[in-house]
């Protein structure tokens, strides 16, 4: 009993154990210096970009495994549904999830499917009021 809990132990703690905190960290790619970098890899990474505000915000339940917001869309400039739409993000920032706050109106780009769109810390929703430069970079297109 005591050698299958010190192997079990051993193999918890070690470098090539699954469950190593190291691989499961969020790590953002380099910055983009410019707004037009930003619009322009928005545009072609993400399954959806939209300007929207957010009308709901829920904890996982049994079969959601991260925090879910509902968006009304009011712009759209990429994918999104006419009216409204829920995006997925991960509980821990560690796992590059984020929030954003009920009742604000965001810009959001979205990763991952059209079917369950994910939003993380790495390109996180910004609030429109600051973020008047990328809205006009993405009306142009």
């Amino acid at each position: 009993m005591f050698s299958g809990v010190f192997l079990l132990t051993v193999l918890l703690m070690s470098p090539l154990s699954p469950v190593d905190p190291v691989s499961q960290t969020c790590s953002c790619p380099t910055t983009l210096s410019t707004d037009q970098q930003t619009v322009d890899a928005m545009m072609h990474n993400a399954v959806m970009v939209f300007v929207g505000k957010v009308t709901a915000a829920n904890l996982p339940g049994l079969n959601t495994p991260g925090r879910s917001f509902r968006f009304s869309v009011q712009e759209n400039f990429k994918g999104a549904p006419k009216n409204s739409v829920v995006v997925f993000s991960a509980l821990r920032s560690a796992e590059c999830g984020t929030t954003v706050a009920v009742g604000k109106t965001y810009l959001v780009a979205a990763y991952g499917n059209a079917n369950a769109p994910i939003i993380q810390s790495c390109d996180r929703p910004e609030e429109i009021d600051f973020v008047a430069q990328r809205l006009a970079l993405l009306r142009r297109k």
